[in-house]
């Protein structure tokens, strides 16, 4: 029997993607590696300036994006943002769900504000996009690939303040099975990522006010180390790939064997 040539496994090329949270962080770093493997890429940011400079990096480097604004809480900006995604490239391939925050405080201290934002960008946002690309996909008839960005506080309790945090990525992780299960007759694959605690411009900020969170987090990742952005690529690429055609309902944890513990 002659073996299938598997050398185009992990290649995405061609293929049309859309990252939420495009403009920094982890979303930035998947954006340009999805550019670099041959994808084009609606770059979407709640910043216009964040938006724009990912998407002209990646069209200076001889890709194929376009900068598109929208604060994910809002049904009509993700719309909208959909619209202008499918009016760019026809169609869309791969929903990346990248767009997250966080605001720290003791579970007493927590106003509702605090917890309700985050909710909205962390879950909510993260629900509206999948309702959205994936009532396109189901239209489309070609499968797909959705890729939520969850944490390893959606699997484990963080002591850092992060109580409405942990509950949106513990959401996203939930969400995501549920979504997988309801659209597998569709051939869309959904999957999550958790990363541990990752070397972004707000960690860097938060360790720099707080010296002993940079201390937690180096205490409780075995490799002895926070992640870069680039290490969450790699996962990305996989699961947008052919090579994760049959995974589904999956949330594939990258945190340096935090949660090994």
């Amino acid at each position: 029997m002659v073996e299938k040539d598997l050398r185009g496994l992990f290649s995405i090329e061609g293929k049309a993607a859309l990252v939420t949270g495009a403009g920094s962080g982890l979303g930035r770093a998947i954006a340009v590696a999805y550019a670099q493997f041959g994808a084009r890429v609606s770059c979407v940011d709640i910043s216009v300036k964040d938006s724009e400079a990912v998407c002209d990096e990646i069209n200076k480097n001889g890709g194929d994006a376009v900068a598109i604004v929208c604060d994910v809480s809002r049904s009509e900006d993700v719309r909208r943002a959909v619209e202008v995604s499918l009016g760019a490239f026809g169609a869309i391939d791969i929903l990346v769900n990248s767009a997250g925050i966080g605001m720290r405080s003791t579970a007493e201290d927590m106003t509702d504000v605090m917890w309700d934002r985050v909710l909205d960008i962390n879950l909510k946002g993260t629900f509206l996009f999948c309702r959205e690309v994936g009532r396109h996909m189901i239209e489309r008839g070609e499968g797909g690939r959705i890729i939520n960005m969850a944490s390893v506080g959606g699997v484990v309790g963080l002591e850092t303040g992060n109580a409405n945090y942990c509950a949106s990525k513990g959401g996203v992780i939930a969400m995501t099975k549920t979504l997988a299960l309801e659209w597998a007759k569709h051939k869309i694959l959904v999957n999550a990522v958790a990363p541990s605690h990752t070397r972004t411009a707000l960690i860097e900020k938060l360790m720099e006010q707080k010296p002993e969170v940079k201390e937690y987090f180096l205490n409780n990742i075995p490799l002895g180390m926070l992640a870069e952005p680039v290490h969450i690529v790699g996962p990305a690429i996989f699961l947008a790939s052919e090579a994760a055609s049959f995974v589904t309902g999956h949330t594939l944890i990258v945190d340096g064997g935090h949660t090994a513990r």
